[in-house]
């Protein structure tokens, strides 16, 4: 299988991915568009596609045509899709139109004029036999290009820098560093052009420019194929995270809403709504704390943290493990006893961030329903409560 195949197939499946973004925003269908023109521009680099089209219309090189026309709009989505992320507010809207559409016009009308058999300035190794619209043709498309790429490389690059999402940084990262590409790809080529207009390469110059070329290319649609993907990507990792935090943190709920069922919300949500569901999860656990901690001394959760100690467990856990043994104690404790006068203990979310309170509480949820400990602790000081 050629490069040419696995490059086409690879962008094809990114395009019918991300299908359904062309009814989301503006910026969204921009980068639907950029894949759907790139994948069909890579889809004609393949020599049995481009001969197809090529017998279709009867007009030798119009897989060639095609391919750059699908090329410069692939290329102008892509620099429309890292506008409206980093310039919402536009940024030269009639002049990037204007420009685009006159590469466009350039391109069509060079390759009309340009001998039939000699479209494709590659193919010519001479002065005598170059065609000066052909070379007008590739001239303008390779600079489009390369100017569409140094636009998105730079603006990309100064997104990243002030991106706190690091999924987000990095897949600005990654666009940037696919337009460097890009920006890379444009001056080999215009390079090579220079010398083919000049009559100075062989048939083996033609063939190492070609190749260099192709590895640049597949470069810079590798690193921008891939940081587009990032932001979805994280979306989807963190709604599985999210529907794994809340089977983890299902025990510990579940037992202390039990024990004190006034702290459950009457709000009624779908089970794709997984982070209300979480959070609406970490606030009735949170109570379901306060009320607990207040039929229990403090001395209870020194006790529960020596124990966590004693027993060997790493000293990163010791005071989840602590948590969970006089949460636990608590519930156990609660319907024989009567609140405790004085001194409570203190949960460890307290002053929390979110995210530093959800992996606080997965911890503790672990212990508390499969530390054998914990259970042993519980049962031990509820039965001297109720003594």
């Amino acid at each position: 299988m050629s490069a040419h195949i696995v490059v086409a197939a690879m962008l094809w499946t990114v395009a019918l991915w991300r299908a359904p973004s062309l009814w989301n925003s503006h910026k969204q269908q921009f980068l639907e568009l950029a894949f759907l023109n790139l994948a069909a521009a890579m889809t004609l680099e393949i020599p049995e596609a481009a001969a197809w089209i090529d017998s279709a219309t009867g007009v030798r090189s119009t897989g060639y045509l095609l391919k750059h026309l699908f090329g410069v709009v692939s290329a102008a989505s892509v620099l429309e899709f890292v506008i409206a992320v980093v310039r919402p507010e536009g940024l030269l809207q009639r002049t990037r139109w204007l420009l685009e559409g006159t590469c466009l016009t350039l391109m069509i009308v060079a390759f009309v004029l340009a001998p039939s058999d000699g479209r494709v300035p590659d193919d010519i190794l001479t002065v005598p036999d170059l065609s000066g619209w052909a070379l007008l043709h590739v001239v303008v498309f390779t600079l489009y290009i390369g100017a569409a790429m140094t636009v998105t490389a730079i603006l990309f690059a100064h997104a990243a820098r002030h991106a706190n999402n690091r999924w987000v940084r990095a897949g600005h990262a990654l666009l940037s560093l696919g337009g460097a590409i890009g920006v890379l790809y444009a001056v080999q080529r215009l390079w090579h052009l220079a010398d083919v207009a000049g009559g100075v390469v062989t048939a083996e110059d033609v063939e190492k420019a070609a190749a260099i070329s192709q590895v640049l290319k597949n470069a810079a649609i590798t690193a921008i194929s891939a940081g587009s993907c990032l932001a979805p990507a994280s979306i989807a990792a963190t709604a599985l995270r999210e529907r794994r935090a809340l089977e983890v943190t299902q025990p510990l709920w579940q037992t202390l809403t039990a024990a004190v069922p006034s702290v459950r919300l009457t709000v009624v949500a779908g089970p794709g709504r997984t982070r209300f569901l979480l959070n609406r999860r970490l606030t009735e656990i949170s109570d379901a704390t306060l009320v607990l901690r207040e039929y229990l001394p403090a001395d209870v959760q020194e006790r529960a943290l020596l124990m966590a100690q004693r027993a060997g467990y790493p000293s990163t856990k010791h005071s989840a493990i602590a948590e969970a043994a006089w949460l636990k104690t608590a519930v156990l404790a609660k319907p024989v006893a009567a609140p405790h006068q004085g001194r409570h203990p203190r949960s460890g979310s307290d002053g929390m961030s979110p995210a530093t309170e959800l992996r606080w509480i997965r911890q503790v949820s672990a212990a508390f329903d499969q530390c054998p400990h914990v259970d042993a602790f519980a049962a031990a000081e509820a039965a001297k409560l109720r003594d």
